[in-house]
């Protein structure tokens, strides 16, 4: 899969609509889901480009207070995500830190881990 083309996504009448602004495909598809229309995109894909088939990449164009909401989701999410991987590289050093001067079990109490856990941790390189 060397590129990948991308349609624009809309919600009518009660189906998912897609259209390829590119004109790398024509026409609109039309489907019940979003996992039918993936579906149906990649087949239409494989079916065109038998030898270098492109990937699907949905982009959604969503009335703008549909469009917020989800905006401020991903921001959260992000956010929460980039959060979690700095607790897991604390997580790391603070076991690390810890086992230096006590046990694992005393470790994983004042961490509030399981001895397994904070092991893994300690290990971690």
């Amino acid at each position: 899969m060397s590129r990948t083309i991308t349609y624009v996504i809309t919600y009518e009448n009660g189906r998912w609509v897609s259209r390829c602004p590119t004109g790398e495909t024509e026409g609109v598809g039309v489907a019940g889901s979003l996992s039918q229309m993936e579906r149906d995109l990649a087949q239409l894909h494989a079916w065109a480009w038998p030898q270098d088939t492109p990937g699907v990449e949905l982009v959604f164009d969503l009335p703008e207070d549909l469009a917020a909401v989800v905006a401020e989701y991903h921001h959260e999410k992000g956010l929460a995500e980039a959060h979690a991987k700095r607790a897991a590289e604390l997580a790391v050093k603070v076991a690390k830190t810890l086992t230096n001067h006590w046990s694992e079990p005393d470790t994983a109490r004042v961490m509030g881990l399981s001895k397994q856990r904070v092991h893994q941790l300690k290990v971690t390189a």
